[in-house]
């Protein structure tokens, strides 16, 4: 494999794969924070049930969504996660040419890292250093009592597990319901992953931040649809609204 292989399937793991489904994610929760907003004008129309179907379509949506962002990279079965990326990017540390390894000094010096020792890394210690840094913040359920992220996604795994995908015979009061909080952080962390490998590895300008990325407005264009549409059907008043 060539350098230029090498960035085309990157290419495909993060945009395809990971930012692919961060927009699903984005999506899914613009629509049922939408359905929140009018929540009583629904109900008064009598429509709360078809709603109420909706939210939940829509949060198990975004929990598959999220989940697959995090999914444990297995050689037989390769995945477009983070944790598989990471993995082909130390596998192939030697073939990238980083365009814009500033990007990659920020996140580092922003995690405690010497910035002057930084600068001097070529570029495979430079991956080797980016991979590190993501292996020791990414949520894992090894470390599910010590840290909130990993919680979070280990509440969303077993939702998908026991509940999505598999009707398990099991008491629903012994599963903790993710919230749309814990399904948040862990698109904002999804967010700043893509901003950062997007950036310092293909060019690709995802905006600043997770409050910055772009992609999100595109994602929030379904929402202004369905805000126009309750409008249409006089269940609000104000499409701004």
């Amino acid at each position: 494999m060539n350098a230029e292989q090498a960035e085309e399937r990157l290419r495909d793991y993060l945009v395809g794969g990971v930012a692919a489904e961060l927009f699903w994610a984005d999506e899914a929760y613009a629509l049922a924070e939408e359905i929140g907003r009018h929540v009583e004008q629904i109900r008064a129309a009598d429509f709360d049930r078809l709603f109420g179907s909706l939210q939940v379509i829509l949060s198990d949506r975004q929990t598959l969504s999220i989940t697959k962002i995090f999914e444990p990279n297995n050689p037989r079965f390769p995945t477009r996660s983070i944790p598989s990326i990471l993995r082909y990017l130390e596998t192939n540390a030697k073939l990238w040419t980083i365009p814009q390894r500033l990007q990659l000094h920020k996140t580092l010096a922003e995690a405690g890292e010497d910035t002057a020792r930084v600068k001097q890394f070529s570029a495979s210690e430079l991956t080797h250093a980016i991979v590190a840094h993501y292996r020791s913040t990414l949520p894992a359920r090894d470390r599910v009592a010590s840290c909130s992220l990993s919680l979070s996604l280990d509440v969303l795994q077993q939702s998908r597990d026991k509940v999505i995908a598999h009707n398990e015979s099991i008491e629903r009061s012994a599963l903790r319901t993710p919230t749309w909080g814990d399904a948040t952080s862990l698109v904002d962390y999804a967010k700043h992953f893509v901003i950062t490998i997007g950036f310092g590895y293909l060019g690709i300008d995802f905006g600043l931040g997770s409050y910055g990325y772009q992609p999100t407005y595109d994602a929030r264009r379904t929402s202004i649809g369905l805000r126009r549409l309750l409008k249409a059907a006089d269940l609000v008043e104000d499409p701004l609204f």
